[in-house]
């Protein structure tokens, strides 16, 4: 073990929480989702990331099916993401609980300091490309990586 306090307490938080989450061990964005994402929803997430300078596979996912607010709150403080993709309007109204703000669906907001978005439904927003692009529109209000936020 490190002495880096923030890898222990990313490494606890995959202990507690792990049945919960995928994907990457120390993602710099974490999507939240009702019910687990198609591969195809987290494969269009990752390329959007991507593109915006995180690389590819830098998103932690985490299915809050049958997560309170508070147990949704540690492991998102936990992994401590540079940015957060609520998918879904369960999981957007959960976040928004935890972090005692609201998660309008379709817009960016800031939760201690991370840049979130929320779709109602970002899987049925991949259908058409017209819908394609609406999902594209909100994910690239989340910072690109490496820029600075005031």
């Amino acid at each position: 073990m490190s002495g880096n306090k923030y890898e222990v307490a990313l490494d606890e938080t995959w202990e507690l929480f792990g049945q919960y989450m995928s994907g990457a061990h120390a993602g710099l964005c974490c999507a939240i989702s009702s019910e687990p994402l198609s591969e195809a929803a987290e494969t269009a997430l990752d390329s959007s990331l991507a593109a915006l300078g995180y690389g590819r596979e830098a998103c932690t996912y985490i299915v809050s099916a049958d997560l309170d607010p508070q147990a949704l709150f540690v492991p998102i403080e936990g992994l401590d993401p540079i940015c957060i993709v609520a998918a879904d309007g369960k999981s957007a109204a959960l976040l928004g609980q935890a972090y005692h703000l609201a998660v309008p669906p379709g817009k960016a907001t800031r939760l201690l300091g991370r840049t979130a978005v929320s779709f109602l439904d970002f899987e049925s927003l991949l259908k058409t490309p017209q819908d394609k692009q609406i999902a594209w529109a909100l994910l690239k209000k989340l910072p690109k990586f490496g820029e600075k936020r005031g």
